[in-house]
């Protein structure tokens, strides 16, 4: 009877484990590419990782791993085997936070405090006891000291580089020269750097500038994600040639500054200094064309500003053109102006009417000029009389 009870026990606790198994999306089967790790290869129908996520501690290698459970953002990953440090056997983990980009893209956070002796791989490390007696997302996905914003990496399914395209950060839409920042100098005047033609894609003109920029034979880069940190972005861009010396290089992008990073972005990389692994640093120069958003939108504004203003005067002009300003009625006595009083105006009559009397109705020429007689005496014109 005792033996029965326990066997109850086992299969409920058994079940509830099934419960909290791991689900991965169909596209992460076979070869998928890793910003972080390069190549890397998924079994979907037995949900493992066999191989490119290897880590290694002392003498120690952990290469293969097994999704043990999953929820909306994580995966978590469980070594096959556990091995032994400083006495003790160890399980790694991977607690991997997860996002959907494309149908063949996700970018993905490690939730893991760094480990020292792993070359500060974000993994965790369980004794196997405790592991075997149970461990869930909850419990390893806790880091005290998690990622920040740049320490992203890409997953793309192998060859759909074309189908994963995002757009570029505004700091990045634009034709630019750009220099190398060593002793080492290269692509200076005449150079190009065009992110303005295409939103998602960077090309450079091998042309005016023959030396290759990270690793493409054909200077060709799509864009695959990009994050914000204060005023620096972050985007990984890929190869769009089928090079696999530099599959991934991730720009740190500020102001004019551009640093780079082969694979993912390095923790703390700024885009004004060189990464540790001596990547080439770029500066662009005033870009001749960036983003089209702003002037587009002002010309639309000033367009539309134009023609209110226009339809305004043609409403105006047509509303007050035949229409007479208030004026005084006058009378003109012997060539003098004086101001009579403002006529009444009915305020439901259209229109001033002003009396206006036209030279027919008043005469206002002057006398005719007689002319003089003669003094007979004298033979000269009398004098004229003077009118009073």
């Amino acid at each position: 009877m005792t033996f029965a009870i326990r066997l109850l026990i086992f299969t409920i606790l058994k079940t509830d484990y099934i419960d909290c198994a791991c689900t991965l999306p169909t596209v992460l089967d076979g070869n998928i590419w890793d910003s972080r790790r390069g190549t890397v290869i998924f079994s979907n129908s037995n949900l493992k990782l066999s191989s490119g996520w290897d880590v290694k501690v002392l003498s120690q290698t952990w290469s293969e791993f097994t999704c043990i459970e999953s929820d909306d953002n994580h995966w978590l990953f469980q070594s096959t085997n556990s091995k032994p440090i400083y006495g003790p056997n160890y399980y790694g983990f991977y607690c991997v936070r997860y996002t959907k980009i494309t149908d063949y893209s996700y970018y993905y956070y490690l939730d893991s405090n760094t480990e020292v002796n792993a070359a500060d791989t974000r993994i965790s490390f369980i004794e196997e006891s405790v592991a075997n007696a149970g461990v869930t997302i909850s419990s390893v996905c806790n880091p005290t000291s998690g990622p920040s914003t740049e320490e992203f990496h890409v997953l793309v399914k192998e060859n759909q580089q074309a189908e994963v395209k995002q757009w570029f950060p505004d700091a990045l839409l634009g034709v630019y020269a750009y220099t190398n920042d060593s002793t080492s100098g290269f692509c200076g005047t005449g150079s190009v750097w065009d992110a303005c033609s295409n939103r998602t894609t960077i090309s450079f003109n091998y042309t005016q500038c023959s030396t290759t920029m990270f690793g493409s034979t054909d200077g060709e880069f799509y864009a695959t994600k990009y994050v914000t940190s204060g005023s620096t972005n972050y985007v990984i861009i890929i190869n769009a040639d089928s090079t696999t010396s530099t599959r991934f290089t991730c720009l740190a992008v500020s102001g004019s500054s551009v640093s780079s990073n082969p694979g993912s972005c390095e923790k703390g990389q700024s885009a004004t200094a060189r990464t540790s692994d001596s990547a080439t640093f770029t500066t662009a120069s005033a870009a001749s064309s960036t983003s089209n958003v702003g002037i587009i939108v002002g010309v639309v504004v000033v367009l539309i500003i134009l023609i209110a203003c226009a339809i305004g005067g043609f409403i105006f002009y047509h509303k007050y053109k035949k229409k007479p300003f208030p004026c005084q009625k006058s009378k003109v006595q012997n060539g003098s102006e004086e101001n009579a009083e403002k006529p009444a105006i009915d305020p439901a009559s259209p229109k001033v009417v002003v009396d206006i009397q036209t030279p027919k109705e008043k005469n206002n020429s002057l006398p005719p000029i007689e002319k003089p007689p003669l003094d007979v005496n004298k033979n000269e014109p009398l004098p004229s009389i003077t009118r009073q």
